[in-house]
């Protein structure tokens, strides 16, 4: 790695701190745009806790890899921690078949599949008979759609399917990042009070936060990347992911009566979005046009354009085109976290969007 310029640096804790890296990431403004997952569909496993770092190093997700190519298109695989058999269904740990609560049959594997379809998602659960069962749900899925026939004794079940699940992935995976374990845990533990609150109308719930009402399914995952950001977020349908964020704020994101201008700033991106510039270019989007824009199937496009990119975020249905422009920004560190002085640290780019217009 080549070393440090002198700006990234000058951006580095002192030499005698040793600071945790999302402390260092907020005390300098690091912009978390365009570090999102970018997937068509996330799978959620259910694994027993403790995962080794990374979580595919052993176990039953041993020889996996964190994205992979089903027949849905590019997958994000995540470890999900299995859900307990007294928890309601609309607050679950980690079950990924939230739809019945309660726990697995011993010895079998249950995951979760969200596709991105048009403005939503299709969910499809599934469980399996074991680690060979899970090998063999996901070499099915690789050459086959969900609502394809599975033979029997094909050593997997489908479970279940829904539209447009209410879904918070949040990041708990304290094996890979101090912040990830300790801020993520928190997080997922105040969110399920807020749904555990509005279940048994709790007078101590502030008046003006949402409802959130409904089934809601609450996932403490693997590692899904900045955990410089902790804690760190996804929202389903919607598939943004969101840094530093809250527990009624995430309620607000799911009833869509968060002010969508005042949050952008924290979203990492959105999952459609191929890559850092587009992602913080559908985020500029979303920052004008608000939570309508989810209600619209949309693809992104993107090019050099000598200083930076040009990207187009395309509604088609809907009509609308939007083109903005981006550039690179700072260079940030990315320290190493309760490390002296940070280091080693790794160099990442901020992007700016310097113009944005509707055609």
């Amino acid at each position: 790695m080549p070393p440090l310029a002198d700006e990234v640096i000058a951006l580095l804790p002192a030499a005698d701190e040793m600071l945790r890296c999302a402390v260092h990431a907020a005390g300098i403004a690091v912009d978390p745009g365009g570090t999102a997952i970018s997937a068509d569909a996330v799978a959620l496993v259910e694994v027993p806790l403790p995962w080794p770092k990374p979580v595919f190093a052993s176990g039953l997700l041993e020889d996996f890899t964190s994205m992979m190519d089903l027949a849905v298109g590019p997958t994000r695989v995540l470890a999900a921690i299995p859900a307990h058999g007294d928890e309601t269904p609309d607050t679950v740990r980690g079950g990924p078949n939230t739809s019945t609560g309660g726990t697995s049959p011993a010895g079998t594997v249950r995951m979760a599949l969200h596709c991105r379809a048009g403005a939503g998602t299709n969910v499809y659960r599934f469980i399996a008979d074991g680690a060979v069962g899970l090998r063999l749900l996901f070499a099915h899925l690789a050459r086959r759609m969900p609502t394809e026939p599975i033979t029997e004794r094909a050593g997997f079940t489908m479970t279940g399917a829904a539209r447009d699940e209410r879904a918070v992935l949040i990041c708990t995976q304290g094996s890979h990042d101090v912040c990830c374990g300790s801020e993520g845990t928190r997080l997922a533990a105040d969110f399920e009070a807020v749904l555990r609150a509005y279940r048994t109308q709790d007078s101590d719930v502030p008046d003006n936060l949402p409802t959130s009402s409904g089934h809601v399914g609450v996932y403490r995952v693997s590692h899904t990347g900045g955990h410089r950001f902790a804690p760190t977020a996804m929202t389903l349908p919607d598939g943004r992911m969101w840094a530093g964020i809250e527990a009624g704020e995430l309620a607000a994101i799911l009833d869509r009566t968060a002010d969508a201008h005042a949050l952008a700033p924290r979203c990492r991106g959105w999952w459609g979005a191929p890559t850092g510039p587009a992602q913080v270019a559908e985020r500029a989007v979303f920052e004008r046009v608000g939570w309508p824009l989810e209600a619209m199937a949309r693809e992104i496009r993107f090019s050099p354009d000598g200083t930076g990119w040009d990207v187009q975020v395309a509604a088609g249905q809907a009509g609308r085109t939007w083109t903005v422009s981006v550039t690179a920004g700072r260079t940030v560190p990315t320290i190493a976290c309760r490390a002296l002085g940070g280091l080693p640290a790794k160099p990442a780019t901020e992007f700016e969007v310097t113009r944005l217009r509707e055609s």
